[in-house]
């Protein structure tokens, strides 16, 4: 569900960002929307990640404080 979330959260900007000019960059001329939700699915992929390690990091962290306080 939070993958969805962010694929739809990036599919919403890029296509913002292709109608104000974005197209003049990629030659979207045929299958428009589906390059950009290809598009979108592949920036989602990466924020997604980013976003899974900052929760881990974030449990590690926790996990050292714990640790620190025993000792």
């Amino acid at each position: 569900m939070r993958f969805l979330k962010t694929y739809l959260a990036t599919l919403f900007f890029l296509s913002i960002f292709v109608v104000c000019g974005g197209y003049t960059l990629f030659n979207f001329r045929e299958h428009f929307w589906v390059a950009i939700a290809a598009c979108a699915f592949i920036v989602a992929v990466l924020v997604r990640i980013f976003i899974s390690q900052d929760e881990r990091i974030e449990q590690l962290e926790a996990k050292i404080k714990e640790i620190e306080e025993k000792e």
